[in-house]
C-alpha cells in the first residue's frame, strides 16, 4: 500500500531514512526515475541511507506504476520517492488511491518560489496539472511539519504572477 508520494531531489536522506520511516512505518522506500534506475553509481550511494530493516526498490516510471498497481504491491508500506515535478505527475494519474503529493524540496537552477523549492515552468505545469485532478500539492519537510498546500502559489505562478 502506498503510503506517501514524495517529490524531494535529494530523494532518501537522513530525514526520509529516520523521521519519515518510523512515522509512517515504513517497510520498503521505492526510488522511482528512469535515469537512476539505470545510474548504478547513484544507486549505490542511495542505498547507503536506507536503515536497517527496510527494503529499497527503483524502478523506471514505467515499471514503478505497473508495481504500485500490482497486488504485490499491496502486502508493503511503501513511500514513493521522486525528484522532479514531470515524474511525479505521471506517477500520481497513474496510480490508484494517493490523493496527495508532498513535496520536501527540489533545489535547481530555477526560480525559487519558496523555501527550498525551485521551480520551472515546466514543474509548475505539472503540479498544477495534478491540483486540477483532484490531487493536493504541498511542502512537508519533516512529518512533524504542516502540510503546506501550495495551490494559492502555484496556480499565481502558473499564471505568470510573480510572487
Amino acid at each position: 500500500m502506498i503510503k506517501e508520494v514524495r517529490l524531494d531531489d535529494r530523494l532518501i536522506h537522513g530525514q526520509v531514512a529516520v523521521s519519515w520511516t518510523r512515522a509512517l512505518d515504513l517497510d520498503v522506500l521505492l526510488v522511482v526515475n528512469d535515469q537512476i534506475v539505470n545510474d548504478s553509481m547513484r544507486k549505490k550511494v542511495l542505498k547507503l541511507a536506507v536503515p536497517a530493516g527496510v527494503k529499497y526498490g527503483f524502478r523506471s516510471v514505467e515499471e514503478g506504476i505497473r508495481f504500485l498497481n500490482s497486488p504485490e504491491s499491496q502486502k508493503y508500506k511503501i513511500m514513493v520517492l521522486v525528484n522532479n515535478a514531470p515524474d511525479a505527475e505521471q506517477i500520481m494519474k497513474g496510480i490508484q488511491g494517493v490523493k496527495r503529493l508532498t513535496i520536501g524540496g527540489v533545489r535547481k537552477e530555477a526560480p525559487c518560489i519558496a523555501p527550498s523549492l525551485n521551480l520551472d515552468e515546466e514543474d509548475i505545469k505539472a503540479l498544477c496539472s495534478l491540483i486540477e485532478s483532484g490531487i493536493q500539492v504541498g511542502m512537508m519537510p519533516t512529518p512533524g511539519d504542516k502540510f503546506v498546500n501550495l495551490e494559492p502559489l502555484l496556480r499565481r505562478r502558473g499564471k505568470g504572477d510573480s510572487i
